[in-house]
């Protein structure tokens, strides 16, 4: 009885907090709960939370005498090796019932999120959720029962992980954006969302940290929040206790693919400027220096004489770009944009592309110029406009090679490259690597151009060997082609 007693008194203390928790607890902005809050957030959210299915078609391998093999299960649908194991064993036992006909009609689809931003039918999710998927296999459901299966993909931004769909509808419930910039940490937030295929689910949590950065876009500054959010939650939305949403949902960090309880969100201050352009230009117009750049590792840092703990190494200028009209060289360190530490090159894709064309940034930048230690200059430059993606990428160079080997054997004056002249004159080709060379461990390897050497442009073994003896103590620095696709390669050597 004692017990009962004791547990029947708790359950009334928990029922007595609960009826006068509006006395105690309160959202963002001393906003008092009670038990219609929630209820009121999700009836002013969740009719514009949609859900976007995107369908596919599952192709069969047919064999002799026109009998199935099975299922050819196409890339990008987000399968695991035990669900498509699943699927396959599904089509067997399913197919000797199946015609063919009905068999070429099967389909696999998967769902995700959007909200809608207008009432004349604009909607936008997460790009990684419409990328590469052609409009006529997408289908936009809304909460109320309406369907759309004509849907138009406006334009997307692979560098927030945004796009904007379009269908044909009129006065349709569009959500109200909130002000992310007004949010704190320990603010109470909802997310609304479809996750596992379980449509307008509504779950609540805090803002646990802002500005993160998770690497699953370029541009990425973060809300995190233990709301739970789940596969389907993408593109949903992240809303306040006034039912804006300040939030579109991203992405989850896991290790088992499902709510950890962390959840994270493209601030609306991004998402509605980001789709207020796509939706008037078709674009996002974003500031460009115009480099390639590589980061920073101790090995390239002893090459300039830099002492500095962060920044990223220019690799490329373009011409006629705004770096190059600013005097950005080769080799340059950018340790800092407008005051603000370059700790990697994502630091630096926030910096230069949260800004507009036009506008003025100054550069830390550190030079080698032959002296024992890297020199000190401020760069001011006026930002160009970041290229469509399909320009950017005729342009872009990227190549990723090995580490530098830790214990090389000892080194030849060619650190054990054969090499001969480029046809074109400009730099040198290499013929053979030595195995086990400081060349080899390093990266190189048959057929790489070499253009310069410890920043001296080589066209000849003879310029490659005067290069090489011309610096000895601190390795070298090789700055090489590789199909098209250019890189700094440090060489290690002994001292």
């Amino acid at each position: 009885m004692r017990s009962a007693r004791k547990v029947s008194l708790l359950i009334l203390v928990c029922f007595c907090f609960a009826s006068f928790a509006p006395a105690w607890l309160s959202g963002s902005n001393d906003q008092p709960i009670t038990r219609d809050t929630f209820r009121n957030v999700a009836k002013k959210v969740s009719p514009a939370v949609v859900n976007v299915k995107i369908r596919s078609n599952i192709d069969f391998d047919r064999g002799f005498g026109g009998r199935s093999r099975g299922p050819f299960l196409p890339p990008g649908l987000g399968l695991d090796d035990r669900l498509r194991e699943e699927l396959e064993r599904l089509h067997e036992q399913l197919a000797p019932d199946l015609t063919p006909n009905e068999e070429q009609e099967f389909k696999y689809a998967r769902s995700a999120s959007g909200v809608i931003i207008r009432p004349d039918g604009y909607i936008v999710t997460s790009n990684h959720v419409v990328e590469n998927v052609e409009p006529a296999n997408l289908e936009i459901s809304l909460p109320d029962g309406r369907t759309f299966d004509k849907v138009e993909i406006v334009g997307n931004d692979e560098l927030t992980d945004l796009a904007v769909l379009k269908v044909d509808g009129k006065d349709l419930p569009a959500a109200t954006w909130g002000d992310s910039d007004k949010l704190e940490v320990g603010d109470i937030v909802v997310a609304i969302g479809n996750p596992l295929d379980f449509n307008n689910s509504v779950s609540e949590g805090i803002v646990s940290a802002k500005h993160r950065v998770i690497r699953k876009a370029p541009l990425e500054d973060l809300i995190q929040t233990t709301a739970m959010i789940n596969p389907g939650n993408s593109g949903g939305a992240l809303a306040n206790l006034d039912g804006e949403v300040i939030g579109i949902n991203m992405a989850i960090a896991t290790s088992t693919g499902l709510w950890s309880g962390l959840g994270f969100a493209i601030p609306s201050k991004t998402a509605k400027d980001v789709t207020d352009q796509l939706i008037e230009k078709g674009r996002v117009a974003r500031g460009y220096l115009g480099i390639e750049m590589d980061r920073l590792t101790n090995a390239l840092a002893r090459q300039f004489g830099y002492t500095g703990k962060s920044g990223i190494v220019v690799r490329e200028v373009h011409p006629d770009s705004a770096a190059d009209k600013a005097g950005l060289q080769r080799y340059d360190i950018i340790a800092k944009v407008n005051g603000v530490e370059i700790k990697d090159i994502y630091d630096m894709h926030r910096q230069i592309g949260a800004r507009g064309p036009g506008e003025t940034v100054e550069l830390e930048v550190w030079r080698d110029e032959g002296g024992n230690e890297a020199v000190r200059k401020v760069i001011k430059v006026e930002l160009g406009e970041r290229p469509s993606q399909k320009d950017l990428a005729a342009k872009r160079k990227g190549l990723s090679v090995p580490m530098p080997g830790v214990r090389p054997p000892e080194e030849n004056e060619l650190l054990g490259l054969k090499v001969k002249p480029a046809t074109d004159g400009k730099g040198v080709v290499i013929e053979s690597v030595e195995p086990g060379s400081p060349a080899e461990l390093a990266g190189l390897r048959k057929g790489d151009k070499v253009l310069q050497v410890n920043k001296q442009d080589v066209a000849s073994e003879e310029d490659l060997k005067k290069a090489v003896k011309a610096r000895r103590s601190e390795g070298h620095l090789f700055f090489i082609e590789r199909e098209g696709n250019s890189a700094m390669v440090t060489i290690e050597t002994r001292k």
